[in-house]
């Protein structure tokens, strides 16, 4: 199973034509790796302490091992966006997997806890996935599909990207505005019996090495120095920092330890901190902005993307990390006289033309790159 997500992830990325396509995808499967450490490492110190305890797996964004929708705060922010009755589903659900899934792995004894560079072993082949998948999906606009494809292709992005429980939320909320099918699908899938679900923890005696320590060490260190380094949320960032500790403080006590086996994930994580990547690609041209509504005064900033011609400012906007980034997208009453890429900010007030919303333009100045082309929630 772990060759063929590999071949798969290769085969994946090397359809992908353009550099800043393959930086993209490199960029979102280290963030996913990100993302996921501290709740990682919290849980094998708990666990540790606590002999098996299954605490980050509830109360963390859902990026432990198993169904990310055993998340508490996820099912709160399902119960805020989709109503009570889906959040109870989503929580019952993961659950019940997550129950199957344990009771078919049982073993005799009483196993430590896996270590941090286990973990990040068996995350490597669903963070890839993710990479990629995102890539493809930036070039679909699911909205334009048959009902039939658009349920599986937001099947398939669930269970193909498996975000944390969060994200899987952020990037539900954003594909429910234009494409709603695919939204429910995704639903179905991610947090409940994706890839993050259905990995199975890597186990062995001598998963230690030194230099995968180190290499995370200076990773996590570039990304707490540079406030989340676009991959994760700033508010991760002290993380970070801590997580480069821990890394250092393995290194140290393993130094004389090798498994170059384990030496992916980091080299992954690194390569992601130092290339950087360009703000994701977006294509389609749907109003994704929530809770417009006509008459609105509207400032936004973002870039020009143009379809034919229809003409649309874009943000992406993350909640947790680079991974789960999703579109905030106003589409124009005309388009400027800018070339397309070209970051804007306009300002204006939205009107019902047509029957869609649109930002009527009063004013549109082309601005700078910001240095962080993202927006936080």
């Amino acid at each position: 199973m772990r060759i063929a997500l590999y071949a798969g992830a290769l085969l994946a990325l090397a359809t992908l034509s353009t550099p800043d396509a393959l930086r993209c995808a490199l960029a979102t499967s280290a963030s996913a790796l990100f993302e996921a450490a501290p709740f990682l490492l919290a849980g094998i110190i708990a666990g540790r302490l606590l002999r098996h305890s299954n605490a980050m797996a509830y109360l963390g964004c859902g990026c432990t091992a198993g169904p990310s929708a055993r998340s508490l705060p996820a099912a709160a922010a399902t119960w805020l966006l989709f109503g009570p009755v889906v959040a109870a589903a989503r929580l019952g659900a993961a659950f019940a997997v997550a129950r199957l899934l344990h009771r078919g792995d049982r073993r005799p004894g009483c196993p430590q806890p896996p270590d941090l560079l286990a973990e990040f072993a068996a995350l490597l082949p669903p963070a890839i996935l993710t990479g990629a998948a995102t890539q493809f999906a930036a070039a679909v606009d699911p909205a334009k599909l048959p009902p039939i494809l658009g349920a599986a292709a937001g099947a398939m992005l669930g269970f193909m990207t498996a975000p944390c429980g969060l994200g899987a939320v952020a990037v539900a909320g954003a594909l429910r505005v234009q494409a709603p099918i695919a939204a429910a699908a995704f639903l179905c899938v991610a947090g409940i019996i994706d890839l993050r679900a259905l990995r199975r923890p890597t186990h062995s005696e001598k998963g230690h090495d030194a230099l995968a320590y180190a290499l995370l060490a200076v990773a996590f260190a570039i990304v707490a120095s540079r406030r989340g380094d676009a991959l994760v949320h700033p508010a991760i960032a002290p993380l970070m920092a801590a997580c480069a500790g821990a890394a250092l403080i393995c290194a140290i006590a393993y130094r004389r330890e090798q498994s170059p086996t384990r030496r992916c994930a980091p080299v992954l994580m690194l390569a992601g901190a130092m290339i950087g990547a360009p703000p994701p690609q977006y294509h389609a041209t749907e109003t994704t902005l929530a809770d417009l509504f006509a008459g609105e005064h509207l400032t936004f900033t973002g870039t020009l993307a143009r379809s034919g011609a229809e003409s649309a400012l874009v943000r992406y906007a993350i909640t947790c990390c680079r991974a789960d980034a999703a579109p905030v997208v106003v589409r124009l009453d005309r388009t400027p006289r800018f070339a397309a890429g070209s970051w804007l900010r306009v300002d204006g007030r939205i009107e019902s033309i047509g029957g869609n919303l649109r930002l009527v333009a009063g004013s549109a100045q082309r601005i700078a790159p910001p240095a962080d082309p993202f927006i936080y929630r």
